[in-house]
């Protein structure tokens, strides 16, 4: 005879049967709920992230129309040459295996940011910092003996942007950057791939695509991220700096004619384990994400294609 649960009243309760299937029934509906509140969780920051790159596309717009239609100067130098870049520093500072907190002196310096004599973006923005920051960077440094957040996971399309003439023939900077950049990974091999790659100094360079296709700034992973050129090799499946995966495998691109979108990853092929460096990307949903990105970052002069 089947034992019943009774309750205080005294009347009939659960049989333990009952309760079986009802803590069985839970335990699923818990192992189904709880992806979606970690999706919840994550969405707000996504939201936040795109929206500071609505900023930036608009602030890059105002400036082109300030500029005679001429991009940012980005010549991928290093950081260290304000005037010359569109934004300055290097928030670099990673190591393996990965850090929670790293000294770097420039991640933490938020004038490179909000100061227009080292961001070309700074006066567009009323001279704040926010949208340079991806809420899911987590990174902290010290600043003053003091643990602070690092300022800046935004880097620019190594193949969009001026550059002065001086700097691409191999000397120092000189004059007014209005030549488009050289590209220098574009090729895979750290050369100048201007003259096989096309790249974009200004709205007027658009010649096999369209400026919808071609991403000018980019949501960089944290262990990734350096000065503010993010290089994209083109020429074959490579990968030398990584877009960010920290929201459910996607990251946030803003695009020459202003418009803005999150990309969602087929493949972990941008999860970034302790040290950044060249990559070989195999076939298959890697290499589709790798040309995702290579064919949103320039196209071949010759075929208007990427291999």
């Amino acid at each position: 005879m089947e034992k019943r649960l009774l309750v205080k009243n005294g009347g009939s309760g659960f049989s333990l049967t009952e309760l079986l299937v009802v803590i069985a029934t839970s335990g699923v509906l818990v192992v189904l709920v709880l992806p979606a509140l970690g999706f919840s969780k994550g969405r707000p920051q996504a939201v936040d992230c795109l929206n500071n790159f609505n900023q930036l596309a608009k602030a890059c717009a105002m400036y082109t129309g300030d500029n005679h239609q001429f991009f940012p100067p980005n010549p991928d130098d290093g950081g260290s040459s304000p005037g010359y870049e569109w934004c300055s520093g290097n928030v670099a500072g990673w190591t393996a295996p990965i850090p929670s907190t790293y000294d770097s002196a420039d991640a933490s310096e938020v004038t490179y940011l909000t100061n227009s004599q080292y961001n070309s973006l700074a006066p567009y923005l009323a001279h704040s910092a926010v949208p340079f920051k991806c809420p899911a960077d987590w990174r902290i440094c010290t600043y003053h003996g003091q643990q602070v957040p690092v300022v800046r996971s935004v880097s620019a399309n190594a193949g969009v942007g001026t550059a002065d003439i001086s700097w691409l023939n191999g000397g120092s900077h000189s004059g007014v950057p209005t030549m488009p950049v050289g590209g220098p990974w574009l090729t895979g091999g750290g050369n100048e791939g201007q003259t096989s790659y096309a790249t974009f100094g200004s709205t007027s360079d658009f010649k096999n695509c369209s400026p919808s296709d071609i991403f000018i700034y980019a949501d960089e992973d944290p262990l990734s991220v350096n000065d503010a050129a993010l290089e994209v090799v083109a020429a074959l499946p490579e990968v030398i700096d990584y877009p960010t995966v920290r929201h459910q495998n996607g990251a946030c691109f803003a695009f020459c004619d202003g418009h803005t979108e999150m990309h969602k990853w087929k493949s972990n092929v941008f999860v970034l384990n302790g040290a950044a460096g060249t990559k070989m990307v195999p076939s298959g949903p890697e290499k589709n994400d790798w040309f995702w990105l290579a064919w949103h970052a320039s196209r071949s002069k010759t075929t208007g294609t990427i291999p």
